[in-house]
This record gives structure tokens, C-alpha cells and sequence, in this order.
């Protein structure tokens, strides 16, 4: 009696145009070099081009830098610019973290590549929602929402507000760089802390039976 033959499991590759061409464009001749720190990166324009409308306007439109192989970057930091390049081209999947999150936004708000920006935003939201208030100091507080406010994070800024309006308002207002955040977020934590519900002195919720103090008589 013969065998019946042998049953081997199928697979499947993602074999489309967009994915092949993501993976071919870390093999392409580059023709651009970012000069930075003394030292030369090769990249390629149409990738750089697609990821940020900077970028786009660099290399398309009547900058000095359009034909020129070699585009000098005074003030780049080298391991940062690395870092945001890996995160942003396709070909490497360098993920956004909590290691490279602070060096890799800046870039990425300043050359406007917005699903960066978005990542950014997430892995700071999710930092700061997980560490909740007992984890975030005042000090951490304020340099997030100004942080948030500076490169416009708004999933950062909302958590940050929230954590905000449950510190004791005698030490928040008095931590470093208090004086520095935007009159507008000052109002929205004041309005979340009215919300809940939150008593300013002390960070707690306001029980359910007070009901403020009695009515002055005129």
C-alpha cells in the first residue's frame, strides 16, 4: 500500500511593488552626501523627497542645494541625524523609543515628516500614561508639556494635562519651568482639574459630600 504523500505547510511573501521597492532602495547607487561633523552620509533624494516636504523643496525647487552632490548640515549632531535617517527611510525599520525619542523629534518636526512626528507622539504618550502620577515628578511634567508644546504632540500633551491637574498646585507652580508653559495650557489643566474634581491643595479628588463652603452673608 503506497504512502500518502506528505502535507508541507505553504507560505506567503509580500512580494508587492511598494514592499519590493522599500527593500530595493537601500542598494541603490546614493546621490546626495549630508555633511555633518566633518563627515559624509550617502543617502538617496527620492527617498528623503517622499518622507518630507523640506526635503522636497530642497531638491525640487530653486535652492542652492538642488544639483549639489554634497550638502553641508552645520549644528547636526551625527549619532542624531543617524538616528533619525533609520528611523524615517524605508529600508532600515528602526523603531521610535524611549532611547531615541528626544534626539529623533527635533529632526523630524524640523523637516516635517509627520508620520515621525506621530510615533514620537505615541511613544511619549504611552511613557508617561504608564509611569501615571506617582512616576512623573512636576519637574518632568512641565519639561513634557513644554516639550509637547513645542513640537505639537497633542496625544502627549493631553496625558501631560491630565497628570498636571492632580499635582499639588503649591509645588507644581513653583517647579522649574513652570513659567515657561503656554498661558492656553495653564487654562486647559485648571478646566481638567475642575472637571475631576481635583482638590489644588492636595491632589485629591474632592469627596462627593463636600460641597464647598457655606454662603457669606452680606
Amino acid at each position: 500500500m503506497s504512502k500518502a504523500p506528505k502535507q508541507y505547510r505553504s507560505f506567503t511573501f509580500d512580494d508587492t511593488p511598494i514592499k519590493v521597492q522599500r527593500m530595493k532602495s537601500s542598494f541603490t547607487e546614493p546621490d546626495v552626501a549630508f555633511i555633518v561633523e566633518g563627515e559624509k552620509i550617502f543617502t538617496h533624494r527620492a527617498e528623503l523627497m517622499k518622507k518630507s516636504p523640506v526635503f522636497n523643496s530642497m531638491f525640487s525647487s530653486n535652492f542652492m542645494e538642488k544639483d549639489k552632490f554634497e550638502i553641508e548640515l552645520p549644528g547636526k549632531n551625527m549619532h542624531h541625524f543617524l538616528m533619525f535617517l533609520r528611523c524615517t527611510l524605508d529600508g532600515y525599520g528602526d523603531d521610535i523609543e524611549d532611547d531615541n525619542v528626544h534626539f529623533v523629534m527635533p529632526l523630524a518636526h524640523e523637516y516635517q515628516v509627520n508620520e515621525i512626528l506621530e510615533k514620537a507622539d505615541t511613544c511619549l504618550a504611552n511613557k508617561y500614561a504608564s509611569s501615571g502620577i506617582d512616576g512623573c515628578s512636576s519637574k518632568n511634567i512641565i519639561q513634557g508639556l513644554l516639550e509637547a508644546e513645542k513640537y505639537n504632540i497633542s496625544k502627549t500633551l493631553d496625558v501631560l494635562i491630565g497628570l498636571a491637574s492632580k499635582k499639588v498646585w503649591r509645588y507644581f507652580s513653583t517647579a522649574n519651568g513652570y513659567d515657561e508653559i503656554d498661558k492656553s495650557t495653564l487654562n486647559r489643566i485648571a478646566m481638567k482639574r475642575w472637571e475631576d474634581n481635583i482638590d489644588p491643595k492636595n491632589g485629591e479628588p474632592v469627596p462627593d459630600s463636600y460641597h464647598g463652603p457655606p454662603p457669606r452673608l452680606k
